[in-house]
């Protein structure tokens, strides 16, 4: 059983390093060591040295880096993974080049030749039905500008829910944002009314490491917020929908193995990330399950959907795959032999896997270490050996 706090949002964190970024007074409460939050620092303190800068598989680091690069002159050089530069990405050049920014794809790279930001036309377009994540990139390096910015989403962003973070984020550091039918504008000249911001833990995080103690032991996570930005805080209602025993004291969340998990339906259109975790528990559910709006599940580390089908038929339950999720029916039967799963180096796919181990399948896990992206603790915590 594990009790205590987890480490902080790297959502929040690589945000806020963004923030510390044009305001080096700016003081983050919270820590992490997970990938694509030392990725980012790194990428910040490098940004003056001429050097590649690093992405790895994390498309925060290239997506925020781009845009924060592209505020200074010079040339910049992005790197990756294979699967990083295969995630939509091109709509970086597409707003970059609305701000006077050249910018190239050249295989598993990205250059970015820029003069500072120079908008060309009255309002910047920032596609955004693959990722809420470009939106993102441009309100967090909206600070500090010389003219009023006005942003066009082009419609309801993908990943709702990660947008309204950020926006709620932003604001709350004393950003200026007016909106108008889906559109915005950032009046020029911001800076933070706040020089300090605490960042929560991890709900991404957290959502696994309760999803293993709902199959199979207990968890009480510390200094959990009463309310949160982040989106993925939905995942304990989802747990009680069921039928895991879960208690709520002060800043406390105890989460306690259920005698049996019910199917659920979920829309996850504002919490895609909660998929891996989420289907691997109505697998193991009584009753049919079906998760769906997440269309942007095929776009992340490893194309999830197909991932998640593949994982849930090994072990022997019947699934569908759909285009915005799945659908899990019929009851499991016990695999023959042992079951080898490739986690296609994406972090939650090892969550969703490590589910299945904690409940007893006889499960062997290739590529575990890939947790370091988002949560290096996890095998630890859930007591788990891989």
């Amino acid at each position: 059983a594990f009790v205590g706090k987890l480490p902080a949002s790297k959502s929040m964190l690589n945000r806020l390093q963004l923030v510390q970024s044009y305001f080096p007074d700016f003081k983050i409460n919270g820590e992490s060591a997970a990938d694509d939050v030392t990725l980012m620092r790194a990428a910040l303190s490098g940004l003056h040295s001429g050097k590649t800068i690093q992405a790895g598989a994390a498309g925060t680091v290239l997506r925020f880096m781009a845009l924060r690069a592209s505020r200074l002159p010079g040339r910049f050089e992005f790197t990756g993974t294979a699967r990083l530069f295969a995630r939509p990405q091109e709509e970086l050049t597409r707003i970059l080049r609305q701000l006077g920014v050249q910018a190239e794809f050249k295989g598993t790279s990205l250059v970015v030749e820029s003069a500072g930001w120079k908008l060309h036309g009255d309002t910047l377009l920032v596609p955004s039905a693959r990722s809420s994540q470009f939106a993102t990139a441009v309100l967090f390096n909206a600070w500090d500008l010389p003219f009023d910015l006005y942003v066009s989403l082009g419609g309801r962003p993908i990943s709702e829910g990660y947008w309204r973070m950020s926006v709620e984020m932003a604001q709350s550091l004393g950003m200026k944002i007016d909106f108008w039918d889906g559109d915005f504008r950032i009046p020029r000249g911001q800076k933070p009314t706040r020089l300090e911001f605490a960042a929560e833990i991890d709900m991404s995080s957290a959502f696994a490491l309760s999803g293993a103690a709902a199959v199979g032991g207990q968890v009480t996570l510390t200094d959990f917020p009463e309310r949160s930005l982040q989106p993925d805080a939905a995942f304990s209602s989802q747990l009680e929908r069921m039928g895991v025993p879960i208690q709520r004291s002060g800043n406390g969340l105890k989460i306690d193995k259920a005698k049996r998990l019910n199917g659920v339906a979920v829309n996850l259109r504002s919490t895609p990330d909660l998929f891996p975790v989420l289907a691997a528990l109505g697998a193991l559910a009584e009753g049919d399950s079906e998760l769906s709006g997440a269309s942007q599940l095929v776009h992340k580390e490893s194309d999830r959907i197909q991932k998640m089908v593949e994982l849930i038929r090994a072990i022997g339950r019947p699934v569908e795959a759909l285009s915005d999720g799945i659908k899990i029916s019929g009851s499991r039967m016990a695999p023959t032999e042992t079951v080898r799963f490739d986690c296609a180096e994406d972090h939650r796919l090892a969550f969703a896997a490590a589910i299945f181990k904690v409940a007893g399948v006889d499960i062997e896990i290739l590529n575990p270490e890939s947790v370091s992206k988002s949560f290096p603790e996890f095998w630890r915590l859930i007591g788990c050996p891989i």
